[in-house]
């Protein structure tokens, strides 16, 4: 009788070498393809945001949220409207939450904020407990009134020009952030502000820094105040419209290491 040879070993080797090889060149296609879904999908969810946002201002006449000096936050205001389907709140590329013991200061770029409440950091008087995000709101674009609530903090005299306090009645609003992805729960830009000096790291007085975070291949993603939603390269956040006055003919900032090999919006 005939007996079956099996593999040799050389067979083997051969086979496994072909099977390591296909893995080495389907693996970056498949994390692309990864990446590209999440990209879509944080995309999506901003989109939904901008519709509660609009929701909002129709019920308000067309007024945006008052913020942080009115005693609460965009989400509190938008609660009613998206009834705390929290899915929405995570980018899914940040979906990872600080640790009690982590620095503040350096949160990293796809570490969402939050839990509110949960021994991370006590729930702030703008806030609801258990609330978190990976999204923040862009200040400037709030109708706060002038001295806000007692407990809360007037706005200065020489910012109230600044703010879009409505959804319509701004030029091209699609240059406008209303909201994107953020270390933090928003705040407001300025010209002068300096990129992160580290990938990842809050700089002190800089709101720009805390949007500026390569979550999404060269970019974080933005919801604008016509509700249109993109990605955002990092440094064309410094050409954005953050607030009415904003000035582009100001030189654009020093850029650290890290940002260099990112492309240039003159």
């Amino acid at each position: 009788m005939k007996t079956r040879k099996g593999f040799t070993l050389i067979e083997l080797l051969v086979v496994i070498a072909i099977i390591a090889l296909l893995l080495s060149i389907l693996t970056p296609s498949l994390q692309r393809v990864k990446e590209k879904a999440r990209e879509i999908t944080c995309r999506s969810n901003l989109k939904q945001w901008g519709i509660i946002y609009m929701m909002y201002s129709q019920n308000f006449e067309e007024s945006l949220p008052a913020g942080w000096n009115g005693g609460t936050m965009w989400m509190v205001d938008l609660l009613p409207y998206y009834g705390g389907t929290n899915d929405i709140c995570l980018c899914p590329s940040a979906t990872k939450f600080l640790s009690k013991t982590q620095d503040l200061w350096v949160a990293g770029e796809f570490t969402a904020w939050g839990i509110y409440g949960d021994g991370s950091y006590p729930t702030p008087y703008w806030g609801e407990e258990g609330q978190y995000g990976s999204y923040g709101v862009n200040d400037w674009c709030h109708n706060p009134s002038d001295e806000g609530l007692a407990h809360t903090y007037p706005i200065p005299e020489e910012d109230r020009p600044l703010y879009w306090r409505t959804m319509i009645d701004a030029k091209r609003p699609e240059t406008i952030p209303l909201m994107g992805g953020c270390m933090w729960d928003g705040t407001g830009p300025t010209e002068y502000d300096i990129p992160p000096q580290v990938q990842g790291q809050q700089e002190d007085w800089s709101g720009m820094s805390v949007f500026c975070l390569d979550r999404h291949n060269g970019g974080p993603n933005m919801l604008f105040l016509d509700t249109s939603s993109r990605k955002v390269g990092l440094k064309e956040l410094w050409r954005l419209r953050w607030h009415r006055k904003w000035d582009n003919g100001i030189h654009m900032p020093s850029w650290p290491d890290w940002m260099r090999k990112y492309k240039d919006y003159d």
